[in-house]
């Protein structure tokens, strides 16, 4: 339990309640962090404002008067985790109707353990992420070419959420190239293992190096390259190098698409999975199915994998994986993130066509394909095993 989640422990006057009261309560926390898999413990003042996701633990009744002492250390919505004993409901029932009367946020967290477990996991997501997000760097080497769509508004980003857009420029990647060499590492070691040109592994790897070194002179969380460029200037794509960074948790979006690269930020921040960013390349709609496919894939995703050339070029080096069926979570966002899209699918199978990118996926859509016929958010969509709706749902609920 690598995580720790800090609760303040509220109860009613110790002469008028159950002495067993601190001990059960200690022992209903350790269940739960059995079920969530990390702890989470009762804390301190000092330390327990400092949390990203600050939970009141109400004990018993007769805890109210201890939260109006209490409240106002950390700002609204007020999450009161409560116990079906000791009049610990009753307890916070009445704190809820007193924020009410306040005109202030306030959830309850109550049930089976699974349920109060569940709730907590998708909060506790949600809290992460939007720290982590504040003042994160987006590097965009390069604007989008073709898409016209598809390029972020850096103030209205800014304003959204916190984060920053930071113009590259392609001359500077294609000088860090021809000035060679990457930092080795188990990616790049798994790579020269696969049956491919050994001279085009490592020309896509002094991609890779050089982004790194950029990513690194810029203090870059993020990045997007307008990959096109570099058929020409270098004879090679990026591909490789695209997949590398995400499967390292850095997210790495193609084509320039900074819109794209906000949403797989925020998606990684959410999830903390790699995600393909990838076309709907085509749609079933009677059968609730989409085929997504793309070269970037990351290379922690798929169960097995082959390299080939970049899709349009007939260049460069590119995944063409295979991931096992299973659920998977679509989304994508605008960039002041007053839109966004989050589905459930199905991962139905992995296909080899030789006239789509690389790596290809038919989904089975929970709510079927009316969004990408109607109105979506521009082409790319990003994908990550897992269901991850409740969460991204409930990040945009808070906004």
């Amino acid at each position: 339990m690598n995580k720790k989640l800090g609760v303040k422990f509220l109860m009613g006057p110790p002469d008028c309640n159950d002495p067993r009261i601190p001990e059960y309560c200690e022992g209903f926390l350790a269940d739960l962090s059995q079920i969530l898999g990390y702890e989470i413990a009762m804390v301190p003042d000092t330390d327990f404002v400092r949390e990203a996701l600050p939970i009141f633990f109400i004990g018993s009744g007769g805890a109210e008067p201890f939260f109006l002492d209490q409240y106002q250390l950390i700002p609204e919505p007020y999450i009161l985790l409560t116990t079906p004993y000791y009049n610990s409901l009753a307890a916070a029932m009445e704190i809820m109707g007193f924020l009410d009367k306040k005109g202030l946020k306030g959830e309850i967290i109550h049930g089976s353990m699974d349920d109060i477990a569940r709730r907590i996991s998708v909060l506790e997501h949600v809290a992460r992420a939007k720290v982590s997000i504040k003042g994160m760097r987006l590097g965009c080497i390069g604007r989008p070419g073709g898409l016209i769509a598809s390029e972020a508004d850096a103030q209205a980003l800014r304003q959204a959420c916190g984060m920053e857009l930071i113009d590259l420029s392609i001359e500077e990647l294609i000088s860090e190239y021809r000035a060679g060499g990457y930092i080795a590492n188990e990616f790049t070691a798994e790579l020269k293992t696969k049956t491919f040109d050994p001279e085009e592994i490592e020309s896509a790897l002094n991609v890779y190096g050089a982004m790194m070194r950029m990513i690194e002179r810029y203090k870059l969380d993020a990045v997007t390259l307008r990959c096109f460029d570099l058929l020409k200037a270098i004879q090679t794509t990026g591909c490789l190098a695209l997949a590398i960074l995400n499967s390292q948790g850095i997210p790495a979006a193609c084509e320039g698409d900074s819109q794209s690269l906000v949403s797989m930020t925020l998606l990684h921040a959410l999830t903390g999975q790699a995600s393909f960013m990838a076309n709907p390349s085509a749609m079933f709609p009677s059968d609730k199915e989409i085929i997504f496919a793309h070269c970037t894939l990351p290379m922690t995703m798929p169960d097995s994998y082959t390299l080939m050339t970049h899709f349009e070029s007939g260049i460069g080096v590119a995944l063409s994986g295979d991931i096992s069926p299973g659920p998977m979570t679509i989304f994508k966002c605008s960039d002041d993130l007053k839109r966004y899209y989050a589905g459930r699918a199905a991962l139905v199978e992995s296909l080899h066509r030789d006239d789509l990118c690389r790596t290809q996926t038919r989904l089975r859509l929970e709510d079927g394909t009316a969004y990408f016929a109607s109105k979506p958010i521009s082409n790319h969509h990003l994908i990550c095993r897992g269901d991850w709706k409740d969460v991204i749902d409930e990040y945009f609920a808070s906004l």
